[in-house]
C-alpha cells in the first residue's frame, strides 16, 4: 500500500514539474494563471519536504 501511495505521489509531482516546465517554455502564451502556477510550485516543494518528514518519524521513536 505504501509503495502504491509513493508511486502516486511521485507521478503527481512529476506531472506538476512537467506542467511548470511547459509553462516556463511558453512564457506569456501559457494558459496557466499565477494561482495555478503557485499551486504547482507548492506541490513540488512540499513533496520534497514531506518525504523527509516521513523518513524522520521512525528515527524519533525510542524504545525505553
Amino acid at each position: 500500500m505504501t509503495v502504491y501511495t509513493q508511486t502516486l505521489k511521485n507521478k503527481s509531482v512529476e506531472m506538476a514539474q512537467s506542467k511548470l516546465n511547459k509553462h516556463r517554455e511558453m512564457g506569456t502564451k501559457s494558459q496557466l494563471n499565477i494561482f495555478q502556477v503557485a499551486e504547482l510550485m507548492d506541490k513540488v516543494k512540499n513533496a520534497n519536504s514531506e518525504s523527509n518528514q516521513h523518513e524522520s518519524i521512525f528515527f524519533s521513536v525510542h524504545l525505553n
